[in-house]
């Protein structure tokens, strides 16, 4: 077995097993895909003999961590060939792509699972619910509808309306620049659907929202982002995408102390258990403090014993907000000392 990445030249032969793995996709979305998504992003294949036995796509995104801008890799094209399964070759990929990511100082990494039971081995765990959301009844009959024209002044206009939707609401989400929505208006037109821009129909005719769906009849939403007098809620929030800390020392830099906790500086000794990427796992002393916090390891012969005990998926769905960890009740107050990250929003496809 050859593990490997493949040159820009190479790429196109990843779409042999993207079309046999993902056959649900159509053609005009994998002609998009191939020869626009695969000019930034890097493929990791690996080779029994002279064929491609599987691969992983890493896509990359800027995003926004509370008041940083980070690069993280949003991991797509996870396929075995059906020759290959039950082989081991995701386990090499993904073990792989981990190193190689922390190398790269990669604070994190995410993914929108077909089955999440695939992930969960990997210690991928969900890190936000997607909201189902419509236009309501003032949204359907109060807005116009533009086409959003990729070449326009209005590229700049769009990412930054965006962008002060989601800054109220979330700490972290994939940052919208011109560059997010041009690329996202093509990939929504390569499946029959299209993405338009919401404005009022008064003279001042102002952006309320951004609307992107696929398909003709605009049966499969997207994106929608709006100004909240114009959606409704049409069912309840699920589970979307998943998340996975890769560098945790440099995750842990935006976790802080509550404003509310009693004192302004804390210590603590963390265990956290990471099978995959031996720098995670260990004890660590955690220092944290209301503007944030900082790792570092503790040499194997300390006896002593930690306060916190954590396996990497438990820590990320923690630190993600998502969900608290299982912890004994005496250890619960020092947890609740310490504020996670406050509202994820995830809605990329790939």
């Amino acid at each position: 077995m050859m593990i490997r990445y493949l040159k820009q030249e190479e790429k196109i032969e990843s779409r042999k097993l993207w079309e046999k793995v993902f056959s649900e996709d159509s053609e005009s979305f994998i002609n998009y895909y191939f020869s626009d998504r695969v000019l930034k992003n890097k493929v990791l294949t690996a080779y029994k003999e002279e064929k491609m036995a599987a691969m992983l796509h890493r896509n990359p995104y800027e995003v926004v961590v509370k008041d940083q801008v980070w690069k993280i890799d949003y991991v797509a094209g996870v396929a075995t060939d059906p020759d290959f399964r039950h082989q081991g070759y995701m386990r090499k990929l993904l073990s792989r792509c981990f190193t190689d990511m922390y190398t790269e100082r990669m604070a994190f990494s995410f993914l929108v699972p077909v089955d999440p039971a695939i992930y969960q081995p990997f210690d991928y765990t969900y890190i936000c619910d997607l909201p189902a959301i419509t236009l309501n009844e003032k949204g359907r009959t109060e807005l116009n509808r533009r086409a959003f024209l990729e070449r326009s002044n209005k590229c700049k206009e769009v990412s930054e309306f965006a962008e002060r939707q989601l800054e109220k609401r979330y700490e972290v989400y994939a940052l919208r620049s011109e560059e997010y929505y041009r690329d996202l208006c093509k990939e929504v037109r390569s499946d029959s659907g299209d993405l338009l821009l919401l404005t009022t129909k008064n003279e001042s005719s102002k952006l309320a929202g951004v609307w992107a769906y696929y398909g003709e009849t605009a049966g499969t939403l997207r994106e929608l982002i709006c100004l909240p007098e114009y959606v409704k809620e049409n069912g309840p929030s699920k589970p979307y995408a998943m998340g996975r800390i890769i560098h945790m020392e440099r995750f842990v830099s935006v976790i802080s102390l509550k404003k509310d906790c009693p004192v302004g500086e804390m210590e603590l000794l963390i265990e956290v258990k990471d099978s995959f990427i031996p720098q995670n796992n260990g004890l660590f002393l955690w220092k944290l403090d209301r503007k944030g916090s900082s790792l570092s390891p503790v040499k194997e012969e300390s006896a002593r014993k930690p306060h916190l005990t954590l396996g990497i998926g438990e820590m990320t769905s923690w630190l993600f907000g998502y969900g608290l960890p299982s912890v004994p009740a005496d250890q619960m107050a020092m947890v609740e000392r310490i504020r996670p990250l406050n509202g994820v929003f995830f809605d990329e496809v790939t």
